[in-house]
């Protein structure tokens, strides 16, 4: 193989293998997820709150643990930390994952980060508001 040649395939697999993995957070709509930095809940609707992943191809290929905190408003003005676990299997492209919180609850800064074999993927702040 030529050293230009050679060079040039490992630049490739290189960069192939940096590809991020990608997520975003908020309310499911439609087939997507709408990253808002504010939400007005509505009060006789309860919204859809989670995260996607999206896994790149070169990273499709084992297991991934992924890790989720949110961090909320809790009674007499505490925070309340709900964390989960899920095993990302070999072969999956994407993860959706709602999230056990009912944002008609408690108002106010919530905090999700959501870890994927130690790195951290997203890390957002939502403001829930009351109309």
């Amino acid at each position: 193989m030529k050293p230009a040649l050679w060079a040039a395939s490992v630049l490739l697999v290189a960069c192939e293998a940096a590809a991020p993995v990608s997520g975003a957070v908020g309310v499911f709509y439609g087939g997507q997820v709408q990253e808002l930095e504010r939400i007005e809940v509505d009060p006789l609707r309860a919204l859809t709150f989670g995260f996607r992943v999206d896994l790149p191809e070169p990273s499709r290929d084992r297991d991934h643990a992924l890790r989720w905190e949110v961090v909320r408003p809790g009674p007499a003005g505490r925070r309340v930390t709900q964390v989960g676990e899920l095993p990302i299997p070999a072969g999956l492209a994407q993860l959706e994952q709602t999230l056990p919180v009912d944002l008609r609850e408690v108002t106010g800064l919530y905090n999700v980060r959501v870890l994927v074999d130690g790195q951290i993927v997203i890390d957002r702040a939502i403001d829930v508001r009351k109309p």
